[in-house]
């Protein structure tokens, strides 16, 4: 009897779970997949509050209809960090160091957790035209980064 070999999975965090936290779950997801690797993605929020109620951004899915992706968790509601056990992630990667990394700072949950931070800044600092394109120049090569490693 063959033993399944454990998913390796990377979480993407941002502020409100609407935007480029699910734009990177999605085009990780769709690269993974067709480069035949055994790693997904998902995403939560630092500050979901409000947003909690709301699904993936319409802007998300238009950057992400853009290069290709359709959408596999457009219609799921923003997750909150805290909501998910992270334990079950190989890698923790928040999207933008200077805005997220005094949110992890006075969350107890992300005390003793090792994060990784980008530096893909959010509107309207930065248009989405522009983050955008950079975010998936970030996710590829994270994807070539993890095939390089097997």
């Amino acid at each position: 009897m063959k033993s399944k070999k454990k998913m390796n999975k990377i979480l993407f965090i941002c502020t409100a779970n609407i935007f480029r936290s699910r734009f990177s779950e999605e085009t990780f997801n769709y690269l993974a997949k067709k480069n035949d690797l055994d790693y997904r993605a998902f995403s939560a929020g630092l500050k979901v509050g409000e947003y909690l109620t709301m699904k993936m951004a319409a802007k998300t899915i238009k950057h992400l209809q853009l290069i290709g992706i359709k959408p596999v968790r457009s219609n799921e509601r923003c997750i909150h960090v805290d909501d998910l056990n992270l334990e079950n992630f190989q890698r923790i990667i928040c999207m933008d160091e200077k805005e997220h990394y005094p949110m992890v700072q006075s969350n107890f949950h992300l005390q003793n957790v090792k994060i990784e931070y980008w530096d893909i800044i959010d509107e309207p600092k930065v248009k989405g035209d522009v983050s955008m394109p950079y975010c998936y120049k970030r996710v590829n090569d994270l994807i070539l980064e993890i095939k390089k490693s097997i």
